[in-house]
């Protein structure tokens, strides 16, 4: 599948007046020109093997056993792969997700993971999903929350999705390191998390609830691995990842503009982390507390 290119509604803020070069562009950047070769006749194949985790939009798996037939022998070595499976009631939000790695395709491999594409395929009458039973959303008739972040313009396609429950959607992904600890990090990869931020900010992409712990993971580190590419902005070989892009637009803001609101949620993100961790290193109440404490709990 290839999401449209107006697929995500850009948001364009016109600028107050002549002062404002550091802030606000004359118009929202096009994409930059795709590097990747046409596509090819490759066949890969694999099974579902550990589940990593899952969430509001969808459920996570690596992939195991895999087997490239049908690709040139320099492209014959597979990475270690993961599948995000979309929930049946969020297929907006993975096409989203998926417009947004097409956006950063430049950034593949060296602040975000490198994504091998996205897929779908429309279920028969009575075909159950595994993933979904196993692991089912909190409440699947909730509305897909993807697309409260399109503004005022929804795309038709994304429109249809919201009425489907029909469709098994996936993504396939490098699969990544740990994610982000609990506690204080060194200041080397709290400069190189910060970073990450500046590289999505050349691309003019704002999203609203990104810098969070959980979205933070290691670059890959597992063999077979793919080594990580230097940035085409920041110039760094990064040691972390940023995952996670449905709710986001894209919009005129510079990349100045960008950074500096992120450097804020970072920071946050860093204080949240050193907060917790400091929280799950107090030590348990002597046991001729513990009445005190269940009494303060009471009261």
């Amino acid at each position: 599948m290839t999401a449209p290119l107006d697929l995500v509604y850009s948001h364009f803020q016109p600028p107050p007046g002549p002062f404002y070069e550091e802030l606000l562009l004359d118009s929202v950047p096009e994409r930059l020109p795709s590097r990747l070769p046409p596509p090819g006749t490759a066949h890969l194949e694999g099974h579902l093997g550990k589940f990593i985790g899952d969430g509001n939009s969808g459920i996570v798996f690596e992939l195991d056993t895999l087997q490239l037939d049908g690709a040139p022998p320099a492209q014959g070595t597979v990475p270690r792969l993961v599948v995000k499976i979309a929930r049946s009631n969020r297929l907006a939000a993975l096409a989203r997700e998926s417009w947004f790695y097409d956006e950063m395709e430049c950034l593949q491999g060296s602040s975000i993971a490198r994504c091998y594409g996205w897929f779908e395929m429309e279920l028969s009458s009575g075909q159950v999903v595994p993933a979904w039973r196993e692991h089912p959303a909190e409440d699947p008739r909730d509305r897909d929350h993807a697309l409260d972040h399109d503004g005022k313009t929804i795309h038709p396609d994304q429109l249809k999705r919201t009425a489907r429950r029909d469709i098994l959607s996936v993504l396939v992904l490098e699969m990544l390191g740990d994610r982000m600890p609990l506690g204080r990090l060194p200041s080397d990869d709290k400069v190189d998390i910060m970073s990450l931020h500046e590289d999505i900010s050349h691309l003019s992409l704002a999203f609203s609830d990104n810098a969070r712990r959980q979205n933070i993971l290691r670059a890959p580190q597992e063999e077979p691995y793919l080594p990580s590419e230097v940035s085409p902005f920041t110039h760094r070989t990064h040691a972390w990842r940023v995952i996670d892009f449905e709710f986001g637009v894209k919009t005129n803001y510079t990349a100045v503009q960008l950074s500096l609101s992120y450097k804020g949620r970072v920071r946050r993100m860093f204080e949240d982390a050193e907060e917790e961790g400091a929280e799950d290193e107090v030590p348990a109440a002597f046991p001729e507390d513990r009445r005190t404490g269940e009494l303060l709990q009471c009261a």
